[in-house]
């Protein structure tokens, strides 16, 4: 007895290309914005720690404060646009979430390894 759907899925040639490749041009910028944004705020955080001056605690609490205004920036951004969800495609509202996710990261981090 052979399997009719197991067939046809093999049937069917994969999508050429990477994942970077496949993915939609406005998805793709949406990515390389998250990605400057979050680059600039880690170079930023670099920048104000080179003299040694301040502990883990604090760098983390800066940083976990500006992931919180990141993501209502970036909201407001999606809100003020009038930007709707769309599934399938990455948008403002995403990148809020990112931003979002990061910010609770921090803070669990905060939380569990320093106890603050």
């Amino acid at each position: 007895m052979h399997d009719t759907e197991t067939s046809r899925a093999a049937a069917q040639p994969a999508p050429a290309g990477t994942i970077w490749q496949r993915t939609d041009p406005e998805s793709r910028r949406r990515i390389a914005s998250f990605g400057l944004r979050f680059g600039a705020v880690l170079a930023l955080l670099g920048v104000i720690a080179l003299p040694g001056q301040r502990s883990l605690a604090d760098m983390l609490a800066l940083l976990q404060m500006v992931m919180f205004l990141s993501a209502m920036w970036t909201a407001l951004f999606a809100w003020a646009a009038r930007e709707p969800p769309q599934p399938g495609r990455l948008n403002l509202w995403d990148e809020a979430l990112a931003f979002t996710a990061l910010f609770l990261l921090v803070r669990i981090l905060r939380t569990a390894v320093l106890g603050v």
